[in-house]
């Protein structure tokens, strides 16, 4: 799996996004855009892997696939927690690929759960950098 060194300080930058990625999935989500929220959820909760990441481990993933973050988040000292949240990470990379390079459109239910995963995903990472 392939790494990038990223400076500490630096996880606020990925974490700003995090949060501008699911602000524009909770207004896609108000406006029926179902499409548009299941993708801004999903990178909303990859920009906060990265965030978690480089504060804790000061590297991002840096290879071709999204799920290579899994195994990176695994190597964080979190205890039982990390399975539950590397599984709202996982719901939501497998969902990516449907819903922006395929025919098949997001549907309500679709973009609700997404919503939901990403904002769990995203407070969890809020909580574990501003305890440090």
């Amino acid at each position: 799996m392939k790494t990038r060194p990223v400076s500490k300080y630096l996880y606020m930058n990925y974490l700003k996004k995090a949060g501008e990625f699911f602000e524009s999935a909770k207004d896609a989500h108000s406006k029926g855009n179902w499409n548009s929220c299941v993708t801004n959820s999903v990178h909303a909760a990859i920009s906060s892997s990265d965030s978690v990441l480089v504060f804790f481990k000061g590297v991002r993933s840096a290879g071709e696939k999204h799920e290579d973050v899994i195994s990176l988040l695994r190597t964080l000292d979190f205890g039982e927690e990390i399975s539950k949240k590397i599984w709202q990470l996982q719901r939501l990379l497998q969902i990516k690929n449907a819903a922006e390079y395929e025919e098949k459109m997001m549907s309500q239910q679709d973009a609700g759960s997404a919503l939901r995963d990403a904002e769990r995903f995203l407070d969890w990472v809020k909580e574990k950098v501003a305890a440090k």
